[in-house]
């Protein structure tokens, strides 16, 4: 049995109820946690905003723009997180470290995590790119541009640190202390794939890729061992993708960006990725499988 202490989950909340049960229930949770974090952030930035909004009843377009924007979009993740650490502390009964937030050197874990993110999606992109799926539109590295990008970094890694948290640092070792690693792995890459299903121009390529990122990211954090390497790699990934290169973020645009590639016109989809971003397309698929093959090789040289 692999010795991490990530995968030590203490809480004995949920040992009456049987296997089977306790994981499918563990899934409609983080769907819960999804959905009541939501209403939760949503709520209390409508109470904050109420000044804006009653000065600005006439104007609806912005209201829609100032409650659709990035900031808000990936800002609302922190109520999730938020929901999450209330549900392990008070119910869970168990620290919210055992979560993954481990003190050990966590600035250079996030820093590692980011640059492989960063690197990982590059080459899926590059990959489509020497085949002619995407092809690049505009360059912009004007100020106010990059003042944007560089903004937005914190706001990714609270986005991909929550889905982290609730799909592999919460449901992972939750499911492996009632059955096994594998099972673990694969239920809780299975439903954060079945998670995006409602995104925009989604397609079962799509998810398919989205389901391999999901074992790629487990195996990482059962590498590093941790949580903040693992939230790093996957709020690097969103942000390369979309404010780096102008992709799609699994069928949402972001905004700007410093280069902005486009899917070539008639080129398939499993080349390029769509509308759904370059993370839809069998390269993506192909660089993942690659990570997941060499982590899988590192883990099992550990053991």
């Amino acid at each position: 049995m692999m010795q991490k202490r990530i995968l030590e989950n203490t809480t004995k909340r949920y040992e009456k109820l049987p296997a089977w049960l306790m994981i499918i229930l563990a899934c409609l949770m983080v769907e819960l946690f999804f959905i009541g974090g939501t209403v939760i952030g949503g709520l209390i930035l409508a109470v904050l905003s109420m000044p804006f909004l009653i000065s600005n009843l006439e104007n609806l377009d912005a209201i829609i723009e100032t409650f659709t924007h990035l900031y808000v979009q990936l800002g609302i993740f922190a109520f999730i997180t938020l929901t999450l650490f209330a549900w392990v502390k008070w119910y869970e009964k168990r620290p919210i470290s055992s979560l993954g937030f481990f003190k050990t050197n966590y600035l250079l874990e996030i820093l590692k995590g980011w640059g492989v993110g960063m690197l990982t999606f590059s080459c899926s992109l590059g990959l489509s790119y020497l085949f002619g799926g995407v092809v690049l539109n505009r360059i912009d590295f004007s100020g106010n541009t990059l003042l944007f990008v560089l903004s937005t970094i914190p706001f990714w890694l609270i986005q991909g640190g929550t889905e982290e948290l609730l799909t592999r640092a919460w449901l992972l070792p939750i499911i492996n202390k009632r059955s096994n690693l594998a099972l673990a792995i694969g239920i809780s890459s299975t439903l954060f794939g079945i998670i995006h299903l409602g995104n925009n121009n989604v397609t079962v390529l799509s998810i398919l890729s989205i389901i391999l990122s999901g074992v790629f990211m487990a195996l990482y954090m059962l590498k590093t061992d941790n949580i903040w390497g693992v939230a790093g790699l996957h709020g690097a990934w969103n942000f390369t993708q979309g404010n780096i290169f102008g992709v799609a973020v699994s069928g949402t645009t972001t905004g700007p960006s410093l280069f902005s590639f486009e899917t070539k016109t008639g080129v398939a989809k499993w080349i390029s990725g769509g509308s759904f971003g370059t993370e839809g397309s069998i390269m993506a698929s192909i660089i993942l499988l690659l990570g997941i093959i060499y982590l899988a090789l590192q883990l099992k040289k550990e053991n």
